[in-house]
């Protein structure tokens, strides 16, 4: 790991520092102590940090008066601010997509430079603006006179029927603080990148409450964070911090309709839902014989037996509980695949790489140690995670952990979070991508024979970073399959990481590229002739947030592979988690 300044830390494990400090003894609460005090950049000499705070105080007054029609701010322009209008003519450069009418390619660099006054009311809004967010990505402390910020904005607006999205990035540079009660004024303001969508309908709509209008308690288990449970159930049976309990999707009573099965922390009942013929759900398993109360991490509903219905695999620690459905939704019949390697599974996925005609299963495991005890080594591309289970299904509810006789051991080290089997090389056979943590992917590529080496490096598909997910699909619709990774946007980290001389003290500047390169967001990489080339910049589907398991679906049945990335974390009841 870096050198363990306040910014330099991850948020995540700014957060198992939290909610561990209980637990820790006398010398660990020492250290818990020492970094606690550093969540005060001033505390261990991160400047950039101190005035992004600043800035980002003062930036969030400009934009509610700018786009709520507020009055211009006090206190907010520098005398001889000059800037170009953070909003564009939007009657340029516009096309059609389907439902949506898209904005953007202005010439940004023609539009006139104006002063405070000009520029305010030039970039008020009088729309019905909504969830505003903005990230300042970058600080930069060249000049002894003025800082500089790279800035990226989303907004909504507009009411019903119609809704509207604005993307921005801009740079702005600001006055240094006269002294510490006072804040840095706005000198100047760029608008780099204008972009504005707008569709005449809602793409979406939330149904939730008549899909489980039936469920007793569904506010109070689904409504709900982690937060809400830990620490609240029996620990016997297990609870997970960050969550990433599963959920899966198949036909469990043959009725031609989907139902759900909800994976739930321990101590809470994992759930069954049947879908109706209405659209509505009814809860059932403890009918079906799944209301498992242990801790749940992974999820399948697949046909293991092939006799035409959906099983049923959850992971349970290392463990793997099949349960095989009778036909009608009941799931009598069990078969446990275990292991005494006690780190928890996160995910599986299943799939027929040795063309035997039955499913088998890939697990992915974490971290060694427990979630508060692992720490990769070295962070940025770690090979001391737990190992994961390739579990071959003989028929006859025979399964045979098989990791190491058809090669899946190789670099297999990692902190796993998902995998996915897929013909990656238009070969007849199913390859594997495993998305890792804390470094390098690995791309197992089958032989034919169901024996698999990794060619992750080789192929140009090891992604370094901090992935979470992984969704396959010829988004370019040139007959083969792309890879799409969810990996982590930190906009702390682009501006941490970007600072050689202060960054781990100036030390390791080979690796400084890594740490960058983790802290980027989500990687699209485009299948050229079996080699994978990166395609994320030029995409513009790097900002994710904190992404877990995008994914590739075409939404509005066009032939194209839209992407749906979802992200956060642990979100407490106020405005600042920690």
């Amino acid at each position: 790991m870096p050198p363990r300044s306040s910014k330099q830390l991850s948020v995540f494990y700014a957060l198992v520092l939290c909610f561990s400090a209980q637990s820790l003894g006398a010398q660990q609460q020492d250290w818990y102590q020492e970094n606690a005090e550093k969540v005060n950049p001033t505390a261990d000499g991160w400047p950039s940090e101190a005035l992004h705070d600043a800035a980002k105080e003062q930036f969030e007054r400009l934009l509610n008066a700018s786009y709520h029609a507020n009055e211009m701010p006090d206190a907010l322009f520098a005398d001889d601010f000059s800037g170009t209008a953070l909003i564009a003519e939007r009657t340029k450069n516009s096309y059609l997509q389907e439902d949506m009418t898209v904005v953007e390619g202005i010439d940004l660099d023609a539009s006139p430079r104006l002063g405070a006054a000009d520029w305010y009311a030039a970039s008020t809004c009088a729309g019905d603006f909504f969830n505003t967010i903005f990230k300042i990505t970058s600080i930069d402390l060249d000049s002894n006179e003025y800082f500089g910020t790279s800035v990226i904005v989303h907004a909504a607006f507009g009411g019903l029927p119609f809704l509207n999205q604005i993307n921005q990035e801009f740079y702005a540079t600001w006055l240094y603080p006269a002294d510490k009660d006072s804040a840095p004024l706005l000198r100047s303001i760029k608008l780099d990148k204008y972009q504005v969508t707008s569709t005449a309908k809602p793409l979406f709509s939330d149904v939730s409450a008549a899909v489980f209008s039936k469920v007793p308690r569904h506010r109070q288990e689904l409504l709900h964070g982690v937060d809400k449970y830990i620490n609240k159930t029996d620990r016997i049976v297990g609870s997970s911090l960050i969550g990433s309990q599963g959920m899966a999707l198949g036909d469990v009573n043959g009725d031609g309709l989907d139902d759900i099965y909800l994976a739930q922390q321990g101590g809470l009942a994992n759930r069954l839902y049947i879908h109706q013929k209405d659209g509505s759900v009814i809860e059932n398993a403890a009918t079906a014989g799944v209301d498992f109360l242990d801790n749940t991490r992974g999820v399948l509903l697949c046909d293991f037996d092939n006799d035409g219905d959906q099983d049923l695999a959850v992971a349970v620690g290392a463990n793997i509980l099949i349960a095989y459905n009778d036909g009608t939704g009941i799931f009598t019949e069990r078969a446990a695949l275990r292991m005494t390697d006690p780190a928890d599974i996160y995910s599986m996925t299943a799939g027929d790489p040795d063309n035997d005609g039955d499913l088998d299963i890939y697990a992915c495991r974490y971290v060694l140690g427990g979630i508060m005890g692992g720490v990769p080594a070295p962070y940025h591309d770690a090979d001391n995670g737990a190992t994961n289970f390739f579990w071959r299904n003989d028929g006859n509810q025979k399964w045979n952990e098989s990791a190491a006789a058809v090669g899946l051991d190789d670099n297999n080290h990692k902190f796993s979070m998902a995998a996915v089997w897929h013909d990656l090389d238009d070969d007849g056979d199913l390859d594997l991508y495993v998305s890792n943590d804390f470094g390098r992917n690995n791309l197992y590529i089958n032989d034919g024979q169901g024996h698999f080496s990794d060619q992750a490096i080789a192929l140009g598909a090891d992604d370094i970073g901090a992935a979470m997910g992984v969704s396959v699909s010829d988004y370019d619709r040139d007959g083969d399959s792309d890879i799409l990774v969810t990996n982590m946007f930190s906009s702390a980290g682009r501006r941490i990481a970007t600072q050689p001389d202060r960054f781990m003290k100036g030390q390791a500047q080979d690796v400084h590229k890594d740490y960058v390169r983790h802290a980027r967001g989500n990687t699209l990489l485009a299948n050229e002739g079996g080699q994978f080339v990166d395609k994320t910049e030029s995409s513009q589907m790097t900002v994710g947030g904190w992404g877990w398991g995008a994914s590739f679906i075409d939404f509005n049945n066009d032939g194209y592979a839209d992407i749906y990335s979802p992200n956060g974390f642990i979100t407490s009841e106020k405005s600042k988690d920690l």
